[in-house]
């Protein structure tokens, strides 16, 4: 066989190579793909706990906010950064309560990243929204819902940081009608705990989910037990200072699950600290009345709300001067 043969033989050898692993690398993909639409149809989440610790850092921070107010309560808002409308109408209502203006009260929104094709002119925005409220803290993961732990322990670092002398903090869902005065007016009540201390609607005996096509499905192999322990619901929850730092440094030690609250109990039964009711639990209301009752609103501390728009409204309306319950 002459060189040119070879030459020609090896040229051929190598295309149906080349060939033969596009093929390969394409059934990979087509397979991988295929999988991933399954999951997605099936409910079955990609990953089943999220990356917990990580080196994330504040993009947006309130170095001194603590500092220069030295407030009583913190109040930490998680909201999504396209959420403007919802951090708009806190800011209009309970987030403009007297004892937050004269600093007793501080009032910040936690943010993550922006995603999708918007994400830069959304971010943008956030920036110029920073600079006009000085409210804002936003960290370097991507905001979802499969990253609300991450969101979580982001604020309870954010708090160990820089609130050292505040008393206590709260975290409160961006679609709560918060009653700050009631709220401050519990937590100076003389038999109030000052450490390990974690109030608000502690849900008992929850089943840990194991149908793949449920939102919650949680796998053995992240979670074995069948019911969580106790936890305080993440519509709004209340802590000492003392709880951030605990809670950090349990966390190194448990597998991460996304849904945030529950995890909040496994940091808890880990420090063998148990949450507790606030001394009226009927106070904090997950399921809102069908009629809106203003009297009944107004001696609630924190109530689930339908939208911004129902949140200003019931605030503006239980604040009316002329109207006594």
């Amino acid at each position: 066989m002459t060189t040119q043969q070879h030459w020609s033989l090896s040229k051929r050898c190598n295309r149906k190579c080349v060939w033969t692993l596009l093929l390969v690398v394409g059934i990979c993909l087509i397979s991988w793909r295929n999988d991933e639409l399954t999951q997605e149809k099936s409910g079955v989440p990609g990953l089943y706990h999220v990356v917990y610790p990580y080196k994330y850092h504040f993009t947006l921070d309130q170095l001194e906010k603590c500092g220069q107010r030295n407030p009583f309560l913190v109040v930490i808002v998680p909201v999504a950064p396209q959420n403007k409308k919802a951090r708009n109408a806190i800011r209009r209502t309970w987030g403009n309560d007297s004892l937050v203006q004269e600093g007793v009260v501080l009032v910040l929104f936690l943010l993550g990243l922006p995603s999708g094709n918007q994400s830069e002119a959304l971010q943008a925005n956030i920036h110029q929204e920073n600079r006009r409220h000085r409210d804002l803290l936003q960290s370097n993961f991507i905001d979802s819902y499969r990253n609300l732990t991450i969101k979580t322990m982001m604020m309870m670092e954010w708090l160990m940081e820089h609130c050292h002398n505040a008393h206590y903090a709260v975290k409160v869902d961006a679609d709560i009608l918060l009653n700050i005065k009631g709220l401050v007016k519990m937590l100076l009540k003389p038999n109030t705990l000052q450490n390990n201390y974690i109030t608000g609607q502690v849900w008992y005996n929850n089943i840990v989910i194991r149908d793949p096509s449920n939102k919650f499905y949680i796998p053995y192999d992240v979670y074995p037990n069948s019911v969580y322990p106790p936890y305080p619901l993440g519509m709004c929850y209340i802590m000492s200072m003392d709880l951030p730092g605990k809670i950090l440094k349990a966390s190194t030690a448990i597998k991460p699950i996304f849904i945030e609250d529950a995890y909040i109990g496994l940091c808890l039964e880990r420090l063998h600290i148990a949450p507790v009711n606030p001394p009226d639990v009927a106070q904090f209301v997950v399921n809102p009345p069908e009629l809106y009752n203003r009297c009944y609103y107004a001696n609630l501390i924190a109530i689930v709300t339908y939208s911004p728009a129902q949140l200003i409204f019931y605030w503006k309306d239980i604040h009316k001067p002329s109207r006594q319950c």
